[in-house]
């Protein structure tokens, strides 16, 4: 044990009390590029190119949620 200025130190270094959490969740939650139509398009093609894209934005929602859940259920367990 040393003793500074009144201070003990056992010469431990005491736990960070910081936690790094996985970027992994992060990406999952990817940008989906919207159709970009033209004057020569034909509108039922964009409304089904901008079913496509809201389909996979919502899949890559579920997908950053569910992650962030387990991932909150190790942490909660001392897992991370």
């Amino acid at each position: 044990m040393t003793i500074f200025s009144g201070c003990a130190s056992s010469g431990v270094t005491p736990a960070s009390t910081s936690v790094q959490i996985s970027r992994s969740c992060e990406q999952l939650a990817q940008t989906v590029d919207h159709p970009e139509p033209t004057i020569e398009t034909d509108p039922r093609v964009t409304v089904g190119e901008y079913a496509v894209a809201l389909d996979t934005a919502n899949t890559n929602l579920d997908a950053t949620r569910t992650c962030q859940v387990r991932q909150r259920e190790r942490m909660k367990a001392g897992r991370l």
